[in-house]
């Protein structure tokens, strides 16, 4: 195998984050990440320059880590940063943005379980979580919209949550799955098992949809109001920047959360894009508006008030 052409392949893949750094004492969020550099948006407060150095530091997976890095390119909205590292971090938070449980909600009889990248047993504690101290027989429904591939770990990963509702006929029902996906779990396919593959799934997802309104004043000045999609992923990115991309800076952004009942990581990133189209625009603050509890909390977990106005 090539493995320069493989690890040039791979320094091209992007991650949204929206994740929380510091960057020599300014706090921002990181726009994406690959496995050598970030974007990190930073207040109009942090001047930086470009050969600038320093230490860059957030948390993953609970743990305080630190990495050297070097300014590469400074714009309006931040800084491209550059590791200097000779075992760079960055490969492994690409891994940890990438692969892993999404959103669960549980009812009184069901639990709706959605997942990305790799489905294997990188996230096994995280997945025996979904359906730990549940009563048998329960039915799952799990989304494999953002699923990428599955590994023989993954299936081991199902058949013990079928052996853990006992079988119940037709009780674990998974779904959205692309065509690698699908091959890999042929071998589910008639086995002796409660699980369904549905191979049918509707196309128009009204879950990933957004409503949006625009009001125009006698002066001319656009007031855009985004009804957000009650799942807020990575499935919504494109959907999302067609609302804004075109519209000159005179324009005021209110993005409405009264639906939304998930927000992904994605999501964040796509969030911070918004904004950076916005300041190098000249726009107005973005206003956020009807947060319900859980998002808020997951947006002030993001510190996301030093870019958004909440009302």
């Amino acid at each position: 195998m090539d493995t320069t052409a493989t690890s040039n392949r791979r320094r091209h893949e992007r991650v949204f984050s929206g994740m929380p750094m510091e960057f020599n004492g300014c706090s921002g969020n990181a726009l994406d990440v690959n496995e050598i550099a970030l974007f990190l948006v930073l207040p109009n407060t942090c001047p930086m320059q470009v050969g600038q150095t320093g230490v860059l530091k957030f948390t993953l997976d609970g743990v305080r880590m630190e990495e050297k890095v070097s300014v590469a390119r400074v714009t309006k909205t931040g800084v491209s940063l550059v590791s200097t590292e000779e075992v760079s971090t960055f490969p492994r938070l690409m891994g940890s943005l990438r692969s892993g449980v999404k959103f669960v909600k549980h009812t009184a009889s069901e639990t709706a379980a959605h997942f990305r990248g790799e489905f294997s047993a990188d996230f096994w504690d995280d997945f025996v979580k979904i359906y730990q101290g549940k009563e048998h027989a329960r039915r799952y429904r799990l989304n494999f919209t953002n699923v990428t591939s599955m590994t023989s770990s993954g299936l081991a990963m199902l058949l013990h949550l079928d052996i853990h509702n006992q079988g119940e006929k037709e009780s674990i029902l998974i779904s959205h799955c692309n065509k690698e996906v699908l091959k890999s779990l042929a071998p589910l396919h008639g086995s002796n098992t409660g699980i369904v593959i549905v191979t049918n799934d509707l196309q128009d997802d009204e879950s990933h949809k957004f409503k949006v309104s625009t009001v125009r004043d006698a002066e001319g000045h656009t007031t855009v109001t985004i009804r957000i999609a009650p799942l807020f992923d990575y499935n919504c990115r494109n959907h999302f920047a067609k609302i804004y991309r075109g519209r000159s800076g005179k324009t005021d952004y209110i993005l409405d959360f009264q639906d939304t009942v998930h927000i992904g990581k994605a999501a964040f990133g796509t969030m911070l894009l918004l904004n950076q189209h916005n300041r190098e625009h000249q726009g107005r603050s973005i206003r956020i508006i009807h947060c319900n509890p859980s998002i808020r909390g997951a947006l002030d977990g993001m510190k996301f008030d030093t870019f958004f106005e909440f009302i």
